[in-house]
């Protein structure tokens, strides 16, 4: 029985569209550069690349699922090799962290990355078996 009332970006669509909008706030820094030394530009360029799947959920292209599912994880992914680098090459350079600052940023950066990954799961999960995502973009 299918419930074609549920059509459009409202409901838990609407919601991953708005949440996703400070998570690729929160890409684009971490992507771009290096604690509060963000090169604005990058930082601009990244969220707008970022953003492109959220447009085509917009516009109600065909492909919008399949290219938020591959942005979802490919966003999960890069930032778990970006916290990877923040750890082995601190600095820039291969010059390992000290233990004890070690710790802080090993819970800080596996809360990054697990959050990533979850948001990954979750929402992979929901454009596949969402009817609301079925019939507005005919999946």
């Amino acid at each position: 029985m299918e419930d074609n009332t549920l059509e459009g970006t409202g409901g838990w669509l609407l919601v991953y569209l708005i949440g996703s909008i400070p998570l690729l706030i929160v890409y684009s820094m971490g992507l771009s550069g290096w604690f509060f030394e963000y090169p604005i530009a990058l930082m601009i360029a990244i969220f707008l690349i970022l953003a492109v799947p959220l447009l085509l959920i917009l516009s109600k292209s065909r492909k919008a699922p399949q290219w938020n599912i591959a942005l979802l994880w490919a966003a999960a992914v890069l930032m778990t090799l970006r916290s990877l680098s923040v750890i082995l090459m601190p600095s820039g350079t291969w010059d390992p962290m000290m233990q004890d600052e070690l710790f802080g940023v090993v819970t800080i950066l596996l809360g990054i990355v697990g959050f990533s990954v979850l948001w990954a799961i979750v929402w992979t999960l929901y454009f596949k078996k969402s009817q609301r995502v079925r019939n507005t973009f005919g999946e």
